[in-house]
């Protein structure tokens, strides 16, 4: 006999899964939180080491500064064109119905 635990099937289907089988699952995990906050507390990452990790990550082109310029931007354009859209909108209007001055 092989001294390996069998493994439930992992598929969709976790319904037919014993309450037996879930407890021991949530156990596992729950050990290896446990453990890997100990390790975490024993050991603690240094601010140098936290902000060099994240310096690491966010190598790409994209990042805040470079989506809320052109966020900025697009909000430029979509002010100025709604403000032409209307001045030649009023202009339309005014031409459509001017207003007739007696007084003169």
């Amino acid at each position: 006999m092989s001294h390996f635990q069998s493994v439930p099937d992992t598929g969709d289907d976790l319904d037919n899964e014993s309450v037996e089988v879930l407890r021991a699952r949530l156990n596992d995990m729950k050990r290896l939180m446990s453990e890997r906050t100990a390790q975490i507390q024993q050991n603690p990452a240094t601010t140098e080491q936290i902000w060099s990790t994240k310096r690491q990550t966010a190598t790409g082109i994209i990042d805040g500064n470079f989506l809320s310029v052109a966020f900025g931007g697009a909000l430029l354009v979509i002010v100025s064109v709604s403000v032409y859209a209307f001045y030649n909108l009023y202009h339309a209007i005014l031409k459509k119905f001017p207003s007739h001055h007696e007084e003169l």
